[in-house]
């Protein structure tokens, strides 16, 4: 994660281009799917660099005028009636399923958010407007005179944009959306750090170091001072003066208009579900109670101690846990590395033909621990931090390795970018639940392979999951508190600065923390079901071969899959 945008990926659709085009009369999966993976590159350019995609020409840039947000809302209805004239028991090839699966979940995920009126409530410090348009200066191809046109016509769009922006928030804040200040404030202080940078250090300077031509750079200097930075100082004065002091106290999203279908959308979304957040909440109350009782088991073999809380405490404050040095963080995240890579010979058929890279953490970035997907003629990079040794915990790091790294995020986004055949759709759309589920499950997997190397670790890994499932829902639905949110998630061990962190994450994007354990808990319900019904015929790596061999599905196409394997199998 870079500092101060923190990159996790965006949720928010706000245009699309112009509803011209039309669908043939007797559509096939494949023509669906065209259609929307073109749309989506004309109407949302940025999703290309993400997905490591080419483009043509690179001066576009999301539009976030309301009228174009209502031409994709358009778009994505005649492209689902039209979806919805297919059968999927009449789509025989099995890529063509896992397209009609993508689109669909995606279409309907997209139609019901639009009761969130999301672009008018857009203030975001995590993948608000600003963090996109920071990406942009990072992606933005310079070093030929035609991309130098390019950037420029691209960036000469950013006041508009920032001014459209506004209006927006007006029109929200007339309608009664808007933001709690609480995230308002975080965002004020965010664009002021971006103008207090010297325009040699300015994010938004990336593409001038990058290039070589002196002209180019000396226009870019003025490019950024007379027209971003202003821009910039424009929004930030307005969300000062007039937004903040109308903006809802209230945490909740249910606070908003429609707030209660608000949530439940933002549900199905981040988890590909339907249930409802009751069901999150108590599942997860349900998994924590379990996971308690085994810390405390753990806890009395290392402390003698069996009360949870108490073995939080001295865990956190066993020294023995800490790093000495950046040296040693680094001597140790790379031999759980090289550990976990060739224990997960022996569990999986195959394993990415990518490499993934340990790479710290720079000077001005911040964050905890990350996994960048290989891009282009870059590897993969798991990213560490090493500053603050003594503070960072080695039964952290351990965990850490395991879900981004192997067996967790490198192995899952390696070998799903290793499929052949697969509709270019998979490159736009993918799924949290499956992603994170993935990465989740993963943690406990590593102990069955045994890779934590402490009993410390063995304890981490259970006193933090499905926490996320408790509160959120609890945020949202049931009135928690900050205080009662974060001192529920710091019970776990979670550091104050963490726990306030994913406090607000929850705020800018309801039900995200649900994600991870709504995913990781199917994918163990489905190996557990496939154990009992197989018996001595279940295979773990053919297991995983049917977990992974598809890419990121929705949750209910993973159970359909898992199941048609174990008939097959029995039969």
């Amino acid at each position: 994660m870079k500092n101060l945008i923190p990159l996790i990926g965006c949720i928010i659709v706000m245009s699309c281009a112009d509803n011209s085009k039309t669908i043939k009369s007797e559509p096939s999966i494949v023509t669906l799917a065209d259609s929307y993976y073109e749309r989506s590159l004309e109407t949302f350019p940025e999703k290309a660099y993400y997905a490591d995609i080419k483009l043509a020409k690179h001066n576009g840039i999301t539009s976030n005028e309301l009228s174009e947000r209502t031409k994709w809302g358009n778009y994505e209805d005649s492209l689902y009636v039209e979806l919805t004239k297919l059968e999927i028991n009449q789509i025989p090839e099995k890529k063509d399923k896992i397209t009609y699966w993508l689109l669909k979940e995606e279409l309907e995920a997209s139609i019901e958010l639009r009761v969130c009126k999301r672009n008018l409530w857009n203030v975001n410090h995590l993948s608000g407007w600003q963090s996109r348009w920071i990406s942009l200066a990072e992606f933005q191809p310079v070093g030929s005179e035609e991309l130098r046109e390019q950037a420029f016509e691209r960036w000469n769009k950013f006041p508009v944009f920032v001014a459209t922006e506004i209006n927006n928030l007006k029109k929200g804040i007339a309608e009664g959306y808007s933001m709690p200040k609480e995230i308002v404030d975080l965002v004020i202080e965010q664009l002021q750090v971006l103008q207090d940078y010297t325009i040699e250090n300015s994010p938004f300077m990336s593409p001038a170091k990058r290039d070589n031509d002196i002209q180019f750079k000396e226009e870019w200097v003025g490019l950024v001072t007379n027209k971003v930075l202003p821009a910039l100082s424009k929004y930030q004065q307005y969300l000062l003066t007039e937004y903040r002091p109308n903006a809802r106290d209230e945490i909740s999203v249910v606070a908003l208009p429609n707030g209660s279908e608000c949530y439940q959308a933002f549900i199905r979304s981040m988890t590909t579900t339907k249930k409802s957040a009751e069901e999150l909440f108590e599942l997860g109350q349900k998994i924590v109670s379990s996971n308690k009782t085994k810390v405390s088991e753990i806890g009395f073999d290392v402390y003698k101690e069996r009360d949870f809380s108490k073995i939080i405490e001295l865990m956190n404050k066993d020294t023995s846990d800490n790093f000495k040095t950046s040296e040693e963080i680094l001597e140790v995240n790379s031999k759980l590395l090289e550990k976990a890579k060739n224990e997960s010979e022996k569990w999986f058929v195959m394993l990415p033909s990518t490499e993934v890279t340990i790479k710290p953490y720079e000077a001005h970035e911040a964050g905890i621990g990350s996994y960048e997907a290989a891009k282009g003629d870059k590897p993969a990079y798991y990213r560490i931090s090493l500053k603050n040794p003594k503070k960072q915990k080695k039964s952290n790091n351990e965990t850490l390795t395991f879900h981004e790294a192997y067996p967790g995020h490198h192995l899952q986004i390696g070998i799903e970018k290793d499929i052949k055949g697969l509709h270019p759709i998979s490159k736009i759309i993918g799924f949290g639940s499956y992603v994170e589920g993935w990465a989740r499950y993963s943690e406990q997997l590593a102990e069955e392979m045994g890779l934590y190397e402490s009993k410390l670790a063995l304890i981490r890994r259970r006193a933090w999951p499905s926490r996320g499932l408790v509160v959120d829902p609890a945020i949202h639905t049931k009135g928690w508190s900050k205080e009662h949110a974060i001192d529920f998630m710091m019970e776990s061990g979670q550091s104050a600065e963490v726990a306030l962190s994913l406090y607000h994450r929850s705020i800018v994007w309801p039900a995200q923390l649900t994600s991870y354990d709504t995913g990781g808990e199917e994918i163990k319900a489905l190996r557990k079901m496939a154990e009992e019904k197989m018996g001595e015929q279940f295979d773990i790596k053919e297991f995983h071969s049917k977990i992974l061999e598809n890419g990121s599905i929705p949750l209910s196409s993973l159970r359909h899959n898992i199941n048609e394997w174990v008939k097959s199998k029995k039969n």
